[in-house]
């Protein structure tokens, strides 16, 4: 059996021994879940995110778009065969561990393995939404994860909408204020929310619209078939369902490129001035198409280049980087300073005033996490 190695290349000052890694996270158990809290239950602005979905020959077009006053944004790659785990235990005292069975690519404006949405090889696609009336489940059997991270393990892990029901009957999410528009390439779409303590999985015949604002789906969908009048604000969460269902329906069918750019222009009928990234996925032939405030450029990733080998070193590429075209090629080896950079300059505009030392904790328990070893 060969050595155990970190999934990322890093310098030997900055790079962990296995023995070093078991000591630091018992160690600092109870100071990273302070942390975990600290960072992704953040209070945020209600801002316009709005995402849909619609079918397009046989496989599913995917939209999706991130507003906030935060505009930084990295993109990942995240290889297959990495193991993983939680630092916080359910009531039984296990604490989650799992290796990643997909690679996927994910975009996120906290930080590495935080994904606030993507798409991985099977065409598994979410993004996230924040929702007022959030209520994340009471502590159980089921160990924990917060819900950024939450769903890196969803995209690790599972390949199907139905897959993902499974896996959240095994890992309690935490630590949310969102929901979640969730769907495959098969067609299958779902809502996710945590409405009373409890964990909602919205699907099917349950899910007559495929799409989600930062209203609960009910209120949204009931404003739509009650034909209640329109709140004043164009932007308002009841309005942007509205057009974005009526977008949905009116879309006939067309070849690839031609429903990425509908798609394209549905996200641009309900963007606000604070939207700082475009998001569309076809989830079909496995192309993660982007847009950013600062690059309107069209960029595209083709998941079917990207090589998820664990051997390989995890890559990166700056969300509003000046490129255009396939930008499959144009990701770089991952930057332990870029990425600590930019998860301080996040949370010095969410929690002001915590210590960039906490925040540097907190990414080394994540960049420790090792490919599984060769068996043979």
């Amino acid at each position: 059996m060969k050595p155990v190695k970190s999934s990322i290349m890093m310098p030997d000052s900055i790079r962990l021994s296995e023995r070093d890694v078991m000591i630091k996270r018992k160690n600092a158990r109870s100071k990273l879940i302070g942390l975990l809290i600290f960072f992704l239950a953040v209070p945020r602005l209600l801002l316009p995110c709005s995402s849909f979905a619609f079918p397009d020959k046989g496989s599913l077009v995917f939209g999706t778009n991130y507003d906030n006053r935060f505009a930084p944004g990295l993109l990942f790659i995240n290889k297959r065969n990495v193991r993983k785990t939680g630092w916080e235990a359910g009531t039984s005292g296990k604490v989650a561990a799992w290796t990643s069975r997909y690679g996927s690519v994910t975009i996120s404006c906290a930080g590495y393995q935080l994904a606030w949405g993507g798409m991985n090889e099977e065409g598994l696609v979410f993004a996230t939404m924040f929702l007022n009336e959030t209520r994340p489940p009471a502590p159980d059997e089921r160990p924990p994860l917060a819900g950024a991270f939450w769903w890196q393990y969803i995209l690790d892990t599972c390949a199907t909408v139905e897959d993902l029901r499974r896996a959240a009957s095994e890992v309690r999410i935490n630590d949310t204020e969102d929901h979640y528009l969730v769907c495959d390439r098969t067609g299958a779409c779902a809502v996710i929310e945590c409405l009373g303590g409890k964990l909602i999985i919205r699907e099917a015949k349950d899910l007559p619209v495929r799409a989600l604002t930062n209203a609960t789906y009910q209120a949204c969908y009931d404003h739509l078939a009650y034909k209640r009048p329109a709140p004043p604000n164009p932007y308002h969460s009841l309005n942007r369902f509205s057009r974005l269902a009526n977008g949905i329906a009116s879309f006939k069918g067309a070849d690839s490129a031609t429903a990425v750019d509908y798609a394209f222009g549905l996200l641009s009928d309900v963007r606000a001035t604070d939207t700082r990234w475009s998001v569309v996925c076809d989830t079909g032939n496995r192309f993660f198409y982007l847009k950013s405030y600062k690059n309107p450029k069209l960029r595209s990733i083709d998941l079917k280049k990207i090589d998820f080998g664990c051997g390989r070193p995890t890559a990166m590429l700056d969300a509003h980087a000046d490129l255009k075209g396939d930008i499959t090629g144009s990701f770089r080896e991952y930057s332990h300073t870029e990425v600590l950079d930019h998860m301080i300059q996040a949370l010095a505009y969410f929690r002001p005033g915590t210590s960039g030392d906490r925040v540097g904790q907190f990414l080394g328990l994540f960049e420790s996490f090792s490919c599984e070893p060769d068996k043979k």
